[in-house]
């Protein structure tokens, strides 16, 4: 159906409603990547306009996904609540807009019809708002969720202790997660994003955390943020699983990229609703899920079947909503400037989110982020932390200093939390400010100001025990910091970090904003891995120079018309069983100095019988690019090595992505990853023996991914739980 405006004398003509909505959507990147975007600001206003004037029934009557293809659609339609529609259902989205903004629609007023809003709903009257308006209808949902503490409740703001290592190493999560809760953080959850994949790590994880939690009797819930099939082998095999984390997104094609279907989700939350872990409310109906969404990651997926990236996101918090999640957050920067080009861009996606994620009922929390790839800094972030603060966000991320040192992003602080929570007057989670004897001005914190972890001292004592760790001196940091690269025990001052640490931080960001445009010598490379034995093949992407690459992945996902045609007259007839190619990836130091030893280390380890091709160096180059180099040189198997995104602790980290049979168009779900390989992270002789054990399993089963899991390290993180504690 098409679509028309007219203003003045001239008729604005939009395609069908997908079209009028992308071209509604403020200006972003990845609107433009996908084509999709208004052309002019004359049409977006145009498209506004249109789409003011569009009942809230249509939505319900043009699908923006085809029912009979997408499950996150009939999911959508087949839950949608009639009677709860009722009330707005005279309304078109400018109308919706108004009465949303209106007193008629109160707290209560907005809970009792959100079963009647379809995220189409939502994310078309959110393209009407202002970012004030954002804000002020967020402010006015209520969504309250239930484990070990209550999260939600007016006037609080909870934190997620996100103490993660490069290597899991159970001493440096432990000195970050000691640190965090000096600083009052944890109450959302205390979650680690695992570096590994490996089932006996990740129950090793989830023991830790469990044993802390217990020995201190913290109100609180754990979570290792592992794909959802994981957890459920750990359920399986016994493991204290509080939470289930799965990234979701808003489309079923975007969704089997991911490995998931809504089957799977549903078979995750009803065994860890087995466990009965919840102590606040009924165990047997408790929130158990938790969940990250991105706006972008269905367009990465090629997954967005036309829809913009802000609807498509909203579409995700239908999925998540589905299974009563304890926590769910937009990771609103954490992809990259392809997507969400600046900090404009990703401050009113913050908003846009959060408000749509709390007008449809769901406890939207923000991981407020940004890459040192992207045209954004801490400032920027400040900026949307403040706004979400107001808005009445849920949650935020508490990891030290801000700097994620396994992810290698920037997130917010300990800190971060401490300045909402004095401009604001906001609290933490009620019976987690209860175990932590908060005083009531609400400034007594941090490690060197200690009320809110009682006898600091004897608890740092304790925690250090309990991670198999010798007593530690009256200054416990001094040999906690041995453990992680992570930034703790910053000291403060009011409610920021001291002068020298911000100094320090923006030195790092500029060292890494540096290294993001640092290019590959490609014949440097190619010298020293000739001198070593290896051949080598030089290849360049489709992106023709940095800029292009930046902006432009699907250009970095493909090769150049020469690189194609050069690589297919190189290739063996016979073909080979592992192709390695290096990719430059957002750090070309991490593959001009770690390439070179690791194939080494590989070469060591290998079996002498495995046919191993060439090594093909590729310049400007995604994770994909290994799909088609992999197709042309008849590889069983390609092994990408290529620069992660810098990170402020490491600007040279390499990532290895292993795919069986790779051709163009396979998903990220059927990968495997090993990522962190440094001197300082994941050692070479590690990283290959990892690789060498996944590579003779995919060989052995014929595929890699999801389906594939790392036990190449029965034993990674080799700890002990604490005699007594159950």
């Amino acid at each position: 159906m098409r679509y028309r405006h007219t203003i003045a004398s001239h008729t604005w003509e939009f395609a069908d409603l997908k079209a009028v909505m992308a071209k509604a959507t403020p200006a972003r990147s990845g609107d433009q990547l996908a084509g999709i975007a208004a052309s002019t600001y004359a049409e977006r206003m145009a498209a506004r306009m249109c789409l003011a004037d569009l009942p809230l029934q249509r939505f319900l009557d043009e699908a923006l996904v085809p029912y009979e293809t997408d499950e996150v659609t009939r999911l959508i339609i087949d839950t949608h609540d009639t009677a709860a529609f009722q009330e707005i259902a005279h309304l078109t989205v400018g109308g919706f807009r108004d009465w949303l903004l209106s007193d008629a629609a109160d707290s209560l007023t907005l809970a009792r019809i959100h079963r009647g809003i379809t995220p189409e709903m939502a994310a078309a009257v959110a393209k009407l708002m202002r970012n004030q308006d954002l804000i002020l209808v967020a402010r006015k949902c209520r969504v309250v969720t239930r484990f070990r503490n209550t999260i939600g409740l007016p006037g609080r703001l909870s934190v997620r202790l996100q103490p993660n290592h490069p290597t899991d190493s159970a001493r440096g999560i432990a000195v970050s997660m000691l640190d965090g809760l000096l600083y009052g953080a944890g109450d959302a959850v205390i979650g680690v994003n695992p570096a590994t994949d490996s089932i006996p790590a990740l129950i090793d994880l989830l023991h830790l955390m469990d044993e802390v939690i217990t020995r201190f009797e913290i109100p609180t819930q754990a979570c290792v943020l592992t794909h959802v099939t994981n957890t459920i082998q750990a359920i399986e095999q016994g493991a204290p699983v509080d939470l289930v984390f799965q990234s979701v997104a808003g489309t079923e094609l975007a969704n089997t990229s991911f490995g998931i279907n809504l089957a799977v989700l549903k078979e995750a939350r009803e065994a860890a609703l087995s466990l009965k872990r919840a102590t606040v409310g009924d165990a047997a109906t408790a929130n158990v899920m938790y969940f990250e969404t991105g706006q972008g990651s269905a367009l990465s997926a090629n997954a967005h079947h036309g829809v913009d990236q802000q609807t498509c996101e909203v579409r995700a918090y239908a999925v998540a909503r589905a299974f009563a999640p304890l926590l769910s957050n937009t990771v609103v920067g954490f992809i990259g400037p392809e997507y969400l080009y600046d900090g404009k861009q990703i401050i009113r996606a913050g908003l846009e989110d959060h408000f749509s994620g709390k007008l449809l009922g769901l406890p939207l929390g923000c991981d407020v982020c940004y890459t040192n790839h992207a045209e954004a800094d801490s400032d920027d972030m400040d900026n949307l932390m403040t706004l979400l603060g107001a808005a009445g966000l849920t949650f935020i991320m508490g990891v030290p200093g801000a700097d994620d040192i396994m992810l290698n992003y920037q997130s917010t602080s300990f800190h971060d939390a401490l300045y909402l929570r004095e401009i604001m007057g906001l609290k933490r989670a009620p019976e987690f400010e209860a175990w932590l004897g908060q005083d009531a001005d609400h400034r007594c914190c941090g490690p060197h100001s200690i009320c809110e972890f009682r006898s600091s001292l004897d608890r740092a004592n304790a925690l250090a025990e309990a991670c198999g760790m010798s007593r530690i001196a009256p200054d416990p940091w001094a040999d906690l910091r041995v453990h992680t690269q992570a930034r703790v025990a910053l000291g403060r001052t009011g409610a920021s970090m001291p002068t020298h640490e911000v100094l320090r931080f923006g030195y790092a960001h500029a060292l890494a904003r540096d290294a993001v445009h640092l290019p590959l010598d490609v014949d440097a490379l190619s010298t020293q891995l000739h001198a070593t034995g290896w051949p080598t093949l030089q290849a360049h992407s489709a992106a023709p120079d940095r800029a292009s690459y930046l902006l432009r992945p699907d250009l970095g996902r493909r090769l150049s018309d020469a690189s194609a045609a050069m690589l297919a007259g190189q290739a063996d007839p016979a073909g080979c069983d592992l192709l390695f190619v290096a990719g430059d990836g957002l750090s070309s130091l991490a593959v001009s100095r770690h390439v070179v030893p690791l194939l080494a280390s590989i070469r060591q380890q290998a079996p002498a019988d495995w046919r191993i091709g060439p090594v093909v160096i590729a310049a400007q180059a995604r994770v994909a690019l290994g799909d088609p180099i992999g197709e042309l040189m008849r590889a069983r198997l390609v092994i990408m090595l290529i620069g992660e995104r810098p990170g402020l602790s490491s600007p040279d980290s390499l990532g290895l992505y292993l795919t069986w049979a790779p051709r163009s168009g396979r998903h990220d779900a059927e990968r495997n990853c090993i990522s962190n390989v440094r001197p300082e992270g994941l050692s070479y002789d590690l990283a290959a023996r990892k690789l060498i054990w996944l590579c003779t399993q995919a060989m052995r089963l014929q595929l890699t991914g999801v389906s594939l899991k790392d036990r190449s390290d029965e034993t990674a993180l080799g700890f002990a739980p604490v005699p007594g504690l159950a």
